[in-house]
């Protein structure tokens, strides 16, 4: 692909982009082009319905991947601008917004699941030599036998009255 064509490809993905993030429809990106003047320069048309969801498919994918490898920086991120506008809220005095950035921070960070998430951790140590697969069904069956548990303690909080 010639350095040309793939500038074209990006600048005009870029405004694909946009479209889907506004909701648009595939027809209504294609018009849209076509009203900006955003066209094909080989054949001086507007771009194609074909062309539109190839790059629709192509955004979409790399909004995906961009999401899974980049999870961490994301949270960070957000974390970092949480604790700005905390600090500035409680520099004027806006304590409701100080009380919604710690319940964000506390969700972002998962700070109300550690308990879980250290049963989780133990497990996936403790099933580190397993073959997956094996790994697996026992996660299952614990799994099974913890809703179990649970049912039956709820069930024991309940006091059954007789007839009498």
């Amino acid at each position: 692909m010639r350095r040309t064509d793939e500038h074209t490809r990006i600048m005009r993905q870029k405004v694909v982009s946009s479209c889907i993030c506004r909701g648009m429809t595939t027809e209504e990106t294609v018009l849209f082009l076509a009203e900006k003047e955003v066209i094909n320069p080989r054949t001086e048309q507007p771009y194609s319905i074909t062309t539109i969801l190839k790059d629709k498919t192509a955004i979409e994918q790399r909004w995906m991947d961009e999401m899974m490898s980049n999870i961490s920086f994301h949270r960070s991120r957000v974390l970092a601008e949480l604790r700005e506008t905390k600090a500035a809220a409680w520099k004027t005095g806006h304590l409701s917004t100080v009380l919604k950035a710690i319940d964000q921070e506390v969700n972002l960070l998962g700070l109300n699941e550690l308990e879980r998430m250290g049963i989780e951790i133990a497990l996936a140590n403790l099933f580190k030599g397993f073959p997956k697969d094996i790994a697996d069904q026992l996660k299952k069956i614990l799994a099974s036998k913890m809703k179990d548990k649970k049912r039956l303690k709820k069930s024991q909080n309940f006091i059954t009255v007789g007839a009498t």
